[in-house]
C-alpha cells in the first residue's frame, strides 16, 4: 500500500493512498466463492451454483462492498502508518474513471489533533474567590423567602416599582397586526425587567385599574420576529387591575410553613444560614475552577480541528432548541455558527486537559469518587442504596469519575499557580459567570 501525504495547513492533511489492485481482487474472489455456498439460484441445489452464475448475479455489489470497506479499512492503515491522529470523519475522493484493471488510488482530506508538545502549567495568575455568608445576607435571604411567598391586594392607588398590573394588549405597526400582537390577561411586576420588552414595564408606571395607555416602542433590529425587528410598534394596552404585594410576616408561623419542625424564626435562621454556607461553598468552588482553566487556555494557545468545533457547535444549538421548546418558545432564528467562540473554548480546553492527564499522569482517586459520591447520597434518605445504585452502572460511574478527574486538574493547576485572594460580597459570588471557559 502506498501512502502520501501533504500539509494543506496546519491541521489540514490531504493523504493520497494506492491499494493493490490484488487486494481487492483476492477479497471479491474470497466472498463470490462463499456465495457458491449460501446463493439461492432457479435451477441450481444450494451449495452447487457455478462460480460464475454467482459472479454475473452478485459480481458488481460484492465489488462495491468490497471498495468501500478497503476504503476504510486501508485508510487506518494509512494514518497508523504514517503516525496520524485524524479528528473526525475524513472526505474521500475518488478519481473520476476508476480503472477496474488497475490499482484502487483515493484522496482522503481529514484535519488532524494538534501536537502539545508540552501544556504550560507553572506559575499561572490565578484568583482564588472567597466569601462570606454574614448576618445581612441572611436578613436578604429571609427577604427573598417571604417574598416568593407575597401574596396580592387590589388597590386604586397608581402603580409603583413592585406593583403587579394585568394588562391586554394589541400591538400593531404601520396599522397592521403581526404574529403574537395580541396578549390577554398579562401579569406584570414591574421594575423586576422579567418581561420580553423592560420598556413596557416602564411605560406603565402610575396607570390605575381599568386605565387605557398607548406606548410606541421600537423593536431591535436583530429580533427573533422579522415582522417588526427594527421597527416602531404601537401598543394599545388596557390595564385590568393594580395590585401591591402582601409580604407574609417574619416570625414563628412563618417558620413552621417553610417546615422548621419546632416553629423557631431563630432555628429557621440557622437552617438558612447553613443552606447558604453550602451553596456558596459550591459556588467559590466554581468560580476558582473557571479562574483556573481560564489561564490554563490563555497559557496554552493551540490551534483545533474545524470538525471538532463544528460538532460541538452542533450540540450546543441542539440544547439550546431544547431548552426554548421546553419554554414553550418556537419563533427563533439560531445557527451553529453563534456557539462557534464559546465552542472553540470548550474544544480547545478538553485537548488541553486531556494532554495535561497525559503528561502528569493523573489518575482518577477511587477515595475521592467515594467522598463525592457519599456527598451526593447524602441528601437522600436511603444513601446506600443511591452509592449502589451508581456503582451498578458504569456509565453512571463515569460521569462521577469525570468530575472527580476535573476537579483534580484543577487542584494540580492550583498547586502549581501564583494565587491571589479575590473578595467577593455573598451575592456576587453565587451570581453565574457570563462565559464559562468550560461546561
Amino acid at each position: 500500500m502506498q501512502v502520501s501525504i501533504e500539509a494543506v495547513s496546519t491541521l489540514e492533511r490531504r493523504m493520497t493512498v494506492g491499494v493493490p489492485k490484488q487486494r481487492i481482487d483476492q477479497e471479491i474472489q474470497n466472498r463470490l466463492k462463499s456465495l457458491t455456498r449460501t446463493a439461492k439460484i432457479n435451477g441450481f441445489r444450494p451449495g452447487k451454483v457455478p462460480l460464475r452464475i454467482v459472479e454475473q448475479k452478485y459480481g458488481l455489489q460484492v465489488r462495491q462492498e468490497v471498495i468501500g470497506e478497503t476504503v476504510q479499512s486501508s485508510f487506518y492503515e494509512a494514518v497508523q502508518q504514517e503516525k496520524l491522529r485524524p479528528a473526525g470523519q475524513p472526505k474521500i475522493d475518488f478519481p473520476s474513471d476508476i480503472n477496474l484493471d488497475q490499482d484502487l488510488s483515493y484522496v482522503a482530506d481529514f484535519e488532524v489533533y494538534p501536537e502539545i508538545a508540552q501544556v504550560v502549567v507553572e506559575a499561572l495568575a490565578i484568583e482564588q474567590s472567597i466569601a462570606e455568608v454574614t448576618d445581612a445576607d441572611v436578613d436578604n435571604m429571609l427577604f427573598k423567602l417571604r417574598d416568593q411567598r407575597k401574596g396580592w391586594e387590589e388597590t386604586e392607588d397608581a402603580a409603583a416599582d413592585g406593583d403587579r398590573v394585568i394588562i391586554d394588549f394589541v400591538g400593531t405597526v404601520d396599522g397592521k397586526t403581526f404574529q403574537g400582537n395580541q396578549v390577554e390577561s398579562l401579569p406584570l411586576i414591574l421594575g423586576k425587567n422579567k418581561f420580553v420588552l423592560p420598556e413596557m414595564e416602564t411605560g406603565l408606571l402610575g396607570v390605575k385599574a381599568n386605565e387605557d395607555r398607548e406606548l410606541a416602542i421600537n423593536f431591535p433590529a436583530d429580533h427573533q420576529n422579522p415582522e417588526i425587528a427594527g421597527k416602531e410598534v404601537c401598543f394599545s394596552i388596557h390595564v385590568n387591575s393594580v395590585s401591591k404585594p402582601l409580604l407574609p410576616e417574619l416570625n414563628d408561623d412563618f417558620a413552621k410553613v417553610l417546615g422548621v419542625e419546632d416553629g423557631s424564626l431563630e432555628t429557621l435562621r440557622t437552617e438558612v444560614r447553613q443552606n447558604m454556607e453550602r451553596e456558596l461553598k459550591y459556588a467559590l468552588k466554581s468560580k476558582t475552577k473557571h479562574a483556573a482553566l481560564t489561564a490554563l487556555l490563555s497559557a496554552n494557545q493551540i490551534d483545533v480541528p474545524k470538525t471538532l468545533v463544528d460538532d460541538e457547535s452542533a450540540r450546543s444549538l441542539q440544547k439550546m432548541q431544547q431548552e426554548l421548546n421546553e419554554r414553550g418558545i418556537q419563533n427563533y432564528d439560531l445557527k451553529p455558527e453563534q456557539f462557534a467562540e464559546e465552542s472553540t473554548k470548550r474544544v480547545k480546553l478538553g485537548l488541553l486537559v486531556a494532554e495535561l492527564v497525559q503528561q502528569n499522569n493523573i489518575q482518577v482517586s477511587a477515595e475521592k469518587v467515594n467522598e463525592m459520591l457519599d456527598a451526593i447520597s447524602s441528601t437522600y434518605e436511603d444513601p446506600e442504596s443511591v452509592k449502589k445504585w451508581f456503582y451498578s452502572e458504569r456509565e453512571r460511574l463515569q460521569q462521577v469519575e469525570a468530575t472527580v478527574l476535573e476537579e483534580q486538574v484543577v487542584d494540580f493547576l492550583l498547586s502549581k499557580a501564583n494565587l491571589t485572594d479575590k473578595q467577593l460580597s455573598f451575592d456576587d459570588a453565587m451570581q453565574q459567570d457570563s462565559q464559562k471557559a468550560a461546561s
